[in-house]
């Protein structure tokens, strides 16, 4: 409607200066043929500001869904960096388990070697001494 209007005013304006010898036929039909291009012109950068909004508005959805994405990821992150505290947790507890298991076994091992070397000194001493060359060992009897 707007642009009927104008188009009407125009065209009237252009009419009174033709009528009053202002404008030429010739200068009236270059004015409309301009007017024509201008509005053509401005009807297709309405189409191309249309397209780039449809353009936009996707971009604004596809933005959204990255964002979306985005909490989820930055969400799991931080899920695995507990789990993550959590198993350093529990390796720092394993490795004191295993230290002290460690430790344990390396006394027991002391130990057992303190008792093999008992047993050693208990078998010599318990060993009968070796008789002199010329003497013969005493036999067992029997019965006894």
């Amino acid at each position: 409607m707007k642009r009927n209007t104008l188009l009407a005013g125009t065209t009237m304006c252009i009419l009174c200066l033709m009528l009053s010898g202002c404008v030429s036929d010739k200068t009236y039909r270059s004015i409309l043929a301009e007017k024509e291009a201008l509005v053509l012109d401005k009807d297709k950068l309405s189409a191309q500001n249309e397209e780039l909004n449809a353009k936009i508005a996707g971009l604004v959805k596809e933005k959204e869904v990255l964002a979306g994405q985005l909490a989820t990821l930055k969400l799991q992150l931080k899920e695995a960096q507990d789990k993550g505290t959590t198993a350093e947790g529990n390796v720092a507890s394993l490795q004191a388990q295993v230290n002290e298991k460690d430790g344990q076994i390396k006394t027991l091992n002391a130990r057992i070697q303190a008792l093999n070397a008992q047993i050693e000194e208990l078998k010599k001493k318990a060993a009968p001494a070796p008789a002199p060359e010329g003497t013969p060992s005493p036999s067992p009897t029997p019965g006894t």
